[in-house]
This record gives structure tokens, sequence and C-alpha cells, in this order.
């Protein structure tokens, strides 16, 4: 069991972890408001915590880092991560105010199973290998069927908004009077 539990924080810390990046389009993009452009949104995204890092890096003690290799004898690709971060940082500031952050994060997160399943795979990027067994491939199924519904219902509510309310709905669909107001 002591195995498994480890499983188990995982999964916890990586649901409190996964609620916090669910925020994280929505607060840059209110940031993104007030700026003339969303990398420079971006960029102050990246700075607050880069500065953060930095800040825990110096208390903790392991600043500045200590490399366990030359860093010419690390794999070229090693140092795209924070590039891949300003695709995904960025690419939400601009459309997440415009699209939503379900729709948003519902392809993200599918995105994301859709590499770790072939990642897993193949064994690549320095994972362990894990074959793309049915069960997983089920659950990304379902991952995809879930973002094509979450796409037919912003779909739906995109046509409703649209569509120029006739005499008969005006009534049906008005909304109470707040007695507040």
């Amino acid at each position: 069991m002591q195995g498994f539990g480890i499983v188990i924080i995982a999964i916890l810390i990586g649901l409190v972890a996964g609620c916090l990046l669910g925020t994280q389009p929505s607060v840059n993009g209110q940031l993104g408001r007030y700026l003339e452009h969303p990398l420079q949104a971006s960029l102050i995204s990246f700075a607050s915590g880069t500065l953060i890092l930095l800040v825990l890096s110096v208390v903790t003690g392991t600043f500045p880092p200590v490399f366990t290799a030359p860093p010419r004898e690390f794999p070229w690709w090693i140092w795209f991560g924070g590039a891949i971060g300003v695709v995904l940082v960025t690419s939400s500031l601009i459309l997440v105010p415009r699209v939503g952050s379900l729709p948003w994060f519902a392809a993200v997160m599918t995105g994301q199973t859709i590499a770790a399943l072939l990642l897993d795979h193949f064994g690549l990027l320095g994972n362990p290998r894990a074959e793309a067994s049915p069960l997983r491939l089920l659950g990304a199924g379902f991952l995809i069927a879930g973002v094509l519904v979450i796409v037919q219902a912003k779909r739906m509510e995109h046509s409703r908004t649209l569509r120029p309310p006739g005499p008969e709905s005006q009534e049906s669909n008005s909304p109470p009077a707040n007695r507040f107001q």
C-alpha cells in the first residue's frame, strides 16, 4: 500500500495544482485587459513566477543552480520547457477571454493526455515506457469525446446569442423581475 499511497498523494496534489492552473488564464486575461498587448501580460506573468522561484531558491539554499553534468551534454530539447510555457500562457491570454475557460482547458487537458500517452508509449523525452493499453486509449477517447461535447455546448450557446428574440420568445425567455432593483 505504501507504493500506492504516493499515487494518491500525487493525485491530490495534482488536483490542487490543476485547480490553480485552471485559474491562471483568467487571472492573466484580466492582467492583459490593462496592457496594450498579450505578450506584455505574458512577460509579467513569467517575471512574477521567476521572481518567486528565485526567492524560494535563495531561501532554500539551492541557488545558484548546480549542474550534475556539463550543460553541453544535455539533450538539445531540454531547454525548451520555458518556451512551451510561453506558448501555453500567451495563447491562453489571447483565447480564453474569447472562448471561456472550459473549452480552452478541455482542449489543453486532452492535448496533454494525448501527448503523455504517446510519450509513455514510446518512452520519449526520458519517460519510462508504458504501453498505450486499451484502457488508457479508452480514457483518452473519453477526454476527446468530452471536448467534442463541450464544443457542441459552446456552439449551441453561441447560436442562441445570435438569434434575435421573437415576440413569443420574449415573454417565455424573459427572466423574472428582480425585486431588489
